[in-house]
């Protein structure tokens, strides 16, 4: 990999002050705390957003339609602290998630981004942490199982046993420990504290029925309540996020030919690579969630036949990179003993049957991700939200799930499949044309020039009939992973010489480099110190009133959005779309081993 990649210096100015946002504390403006519990003590660990009262009391909270005035009550009997049902509660959980949680997924890009910056850009940091030692930070995090912060370890574990109904994988039961999922949400700790506690924004908030014999309850505070154990998040959290971590350390930095077995990255994806396997449906998909997980919105539960397929498509890659992490393993490390080979051995075996289809362990049977994505996942040009595979209460085997639609889906789905696949699978030019219906309905822009894309096909975004752009809501970390797949269809169209496509080929490589230029370009507009000069449909006023971000973070939208898959977009400085950026700028690839796809 190139030490001094191009995009670094052109499309994005400065990118060491981007790589700092990542790497320095909340008082620096960055998103690391230092934990305080346990064998975490002292550990830099990162958070997923940058906020501040102000953004919530001054803008969010601003006018009727989003109350802030909320009065929270202590339950003796599961020991909780807990807003009222409504909009008010609905929005302080909101903004506690935000200022004091880490979804694993963003963690795992932090990962990658951190190896990157001083692997490849040889940037150093304040924390006086090598950059191994913060990734590895987060492995330990999981392995442990704990908060950073937890005060009561046992009260606070961020791994998702079976406890009578909820949490029950495929109809088996998991016990707590390394093979159970991870929540897709880390509090700092159990009790979270609201961002506009001890602001003058904290007489919006009441507290009932303290417990007298417990000082830590009080008002401000409330407990933590996003417990959701996602395949999609925990595929990036023990496979995409650690293992290229390590690699970048071992083999880019140490120049070693494989990385350590021991090596907690592999011991954290093998331990969990049986629950993955566990969760595979008959015609391939892996289910979205165990049994009685919540839903993103109100209190229902998820169906356990859910799927969704952009996590079958993360997973299929993280899978893929750790095939070729163990083969390599296998092949140059010395010192495995017959049991190493033997649990190497016993995982290939295992990742080949959920790629391939064939017979699990538990002697089920399945057809595998890769004949799901060709015959079920694929409609119409494009790659479907997801369905429901295997539902005994439907008629079909699979129910898919058409609207809304989904932009990550297919970016993402093309680059993790290749477009040769894609292309092989469903005619030539299939990768590319996925990419131009895309456009249609998820593209954001100015006038005829793209800048980027948004979420869905509900975002207000999209192309006129006259070829002009929509401007709904811009999202940096899902334009980036679209730029992402368009450097992956460059490369495959370019080098396809000599069949009857060639000349169609070439004029889709012209295309593909015009969009990848103008989104780096457009995607710069949600660079903090470009956002702060700039206003965009939706922007809130007087932005620097309400935060004073680092200048290189990148923010998550161009606007305070509800996305209609069930969380709220906010203008924000953010660990996942800041990430992203470093992957781009080192033209790193997260769904292929060592982030070259050749």
């Amino acid at each position: 990999m190139s030490a001094t990649p191009a995009l670094a210096n052109s499309q994005v100015n400065n990118l060491r002050s981007t790589y700092s946002f990542l790497v320095s504390s909340r008082n620096a403006k960055g998103v690391l705390y230092r934990a305080t519990s346990g064998d975490l003590k002292g550990a830099w660990l990162p958070l997923s957003f940058h906020d501040s009262p102000e953004y919530w009391g001054l803008y969010v909270c601003s006018g009727e339609q989003f109350p802030c005035v909320v009065t929270d009550t202590y339950d003796p009997t599961d020991f909780s602290l807990k807003p009222e049902s409504g909009a008010a509660g609905d929005l302080q959980t909101e903004r506690i998630n935000i200022h004091n949680g880490i979804n694993i997924y963003d963690a795992a890009t932090w990962q990658i981004a951190v190896m990157l910056g001083e692997v490849i850009n040889k940037f150093g940091n304040e924390t006086k942490s090598s950059a191994r030692e913060l990734a590895e930070n987060q492995n330990r995090l999981l392995a442990l199982g704990y908060s950073g912060d937890a005060r009561k370890a046992e009260l606070h574990l961020i791994r998702a046993a079976t406890q009578g109904s909820t949490f029950v994988y495929n109809g088996q039961s998991m016990a707590r420990g390394p093979s159970a999922y991870a929540f897709r949400m880390i509090p700092r700790d159990y009790l979270s504290v609201d961002p506009l506690s001890g602001t003058m924004f904290e007489p919006w908030i009441t507290a009932k029925e303290l417990p007298a014999i417990n000082s830590d309850y009080r008002r401000g505070m409330i407990t933590w309540a996003d417990w959701k154990p996602i395949t999609g998040e925990n595929a990036w959290a023990f496979l995409l996020g650690p293992l290229h971590a390590a690699y970048l350390h071992f083999v880019v930095h140490e120049q070693k030919a494989s990385v350590p077995f021991h090596d907690l990255a592999i011991q954290n994806a093998i331990a969990i690579l049986p629950t993955f396997a566990l969760m595979q449906s008959p015609i391939g998909a892996v289910y979205y969630a165990p049994a009685g997980t919540l839903k993103n919105q109100g209190k229902s539960a998820v169906n356990p036949h859910e799927v969704s397929v952009e996590n079958n498509l993360s997973l299929y890659a993280g899978l893929n990179v750790l095939d070729e992490t163990l083969r390599l393993v296998l092949k140059n490390d010395d010192s495995l003993t017959s049991q190493d080979k033997s649990a190497i051995n016993k995982a290939l075996g295992t990742i080949n049957v959920m790629i391939y289809g064939g017979s699990t362990a538990e002697n089920k049977s399945t057809e595998g991700l890769l004949t799901f994505f060709r015959t079920k996942a694929w409609r119409n040009g494009e790659f479907i939200q997801g369905g429901l595979a295997n539902d005994p209460a439907e008629k079909s085997t699979w129910v898919p799930t058409l609207n809304p639609k989904a932009v990550d889906v297919i970016t993402w789905g093309v680059a993790a499949l290749g477009p040769q696949m894609i292309d092989e699978w469903f005619g030539a030019g299939a990768a590319f044309n996925s990419w131009r219906q895309l456009k249609s309905w998820g593209a954001y822009g100015v006038g005829s020039t793209l800048w980027g894309v948004g979420y869905s096909n509900q975002d207000g975004n999209g192309m006129n009939a006259d070829g002009t752009y929509r401007q709904g809501v811009l999202s940096a970390e899902w334009t980036a992973g679209a730029i992402n797949m368009l450097r992956s269809m460059i490369r495959y169209y370019t080098r396809t010489k000599n069949t009857s496509n060639e000349a169609l080929f070439n004029s889709y490589v012209l295309k593909l480099k015009a969009d990848e230029a103008a989104m780096l370009r457009g995607v710069q507009q949600l660079r903090a110190a470009n956002y702060l000069k700039t206003s965009l449909p939706g922007q809130p006023p007087n932005y620097a009133r309400l935060l004073q971000p680092a200048a290189g973070a990148y923010l998550y939208a161009s606007r305070r959005y509800a996305i209609p898959f069930g969380w709220y977009a906010n203008p924000l400085p953010s660990v996942c779309s800041t990430a992203w950026i470093i992957m781009l700028a080192d033209d790193f690839d997260p769904f292929v081993y060592g982030g070259k796809r050749h």
